[in-house]
């Protein structure tokens, strides 16, 4: 039986102390749906700053594709092709672009932002920032998505991080975009893509699935609110903020891999 009711900002508790009963909605669920943050649940950040992909992930989320009527995503801030070049799988879906993007292999049902009005605001704002003194500041990078524009502040000085903020949030405010806080970083990106969006979209196309979605992060919050409507699981990654609607939480990525492998080992048992 599912349970509906819905997360408590900050009350987030540890998953692996409720697996017993948790682990018997996920065998009995008639079909399981998993969705991972890639930055959040699936990454590892290396010492130059840049993620990459954790080298048992792969396999995790093969054995859980493999399980019975059981289905995955992962999501993402970045573009899909990159999603799909770290992680060479076929049988998952790929969210990209806060949800600009979607792949699935299977029906879904996810309705785009009008990429080609974002595509076109993108490229203005992108102009407009090479116009800028505060954005060209040491430290500060541009990084271009099509449907989104990050702003990298990671190694600029805390001054210039403010000023390059202050006016990539002015510059952004004249364009038909949305901006969205990240780890150090600021993005534009298209009106009308989320996560929960794409998460429900993609649910449609197994209407019968328990959901499972795991990340951290304003996108992921998202995510977690659409699930929680659903009745499924939520899974915060790392300590909880006050804030968080997930229900449960685990300590690190490193974690996440032992509850892919979870998952995939409940769904088995319900042969």
């Amino acid at each position: 039986m599912r349970n509906s009711e819905l997360g408590r900002p900050g009350a987030a508790r540890p998953l692996w102390s409720e697996a017993d009963a948790l682990r018997e909605r996920v065998a009995d669920a008639p079909a399981l749906y998993g969705f991972f943050s890639f930055d959040a649940a699936l990454a590892q950040r290396a010492t130059h700053g840049h993620l990459r992909t954790n080298p048992a992930a792969r396999a995790a989320l093969i054995r859980l594709c493999a399980a019975p009527n059981t289905r995955g995503a992962v999501f993402s801030g970045r573009r899909i092709e990159m999603l799909q070049r770290r992680l060479r799988l076929h049988r998952l879906a790929y969210v990209g672009v806060h949800g600009a993007e979607v792949e699935n292999f299977g029906l879904r049902l996810v309705t785009e932002p009008d990429l080609e009005t974002a595509e076109q605001a993108v490229a203005r704002l992108r102009k407009a920032c090479v116009r800028t003194p505060a954005l060209q500041a040491a430290g500060i990078a541009l990084e271009d998505r099509v449907w989104a524009l990050v702003l990298h502040l990671r190694h600029a000085s805390m001054a210039d991080q403010i000023a390059a903020a202050e006016e990539f949030g002015r510059l952004t405010a004249g364009e038909t975009l949305q901006l969205r806080r990240g780890p150090e970083s600021i993005e534009a990106h298209a009106h009308g893509a989320s996560f929960g969006r794409a998460a429900l979209g993609l649910l449609a196309g197994l209407r019968s699935a328990l959901p499972v979605y795991v990340g951290a992060g304003e996108s992921d919050e998202e995510g977690f609110a659409a699930v929680q409507r659903f009745g499924g699981i939520t899974v915060y990654v790392g300590p909880p903020p006050a804030g968080t609607v997930a229900r449960w939480h685990v300590a690190d990525a490193r974690e996440v891999i032992r509850l892919i492998h979870w998952l995939a080992d409940a769904r088995r048992a319900r042969r």
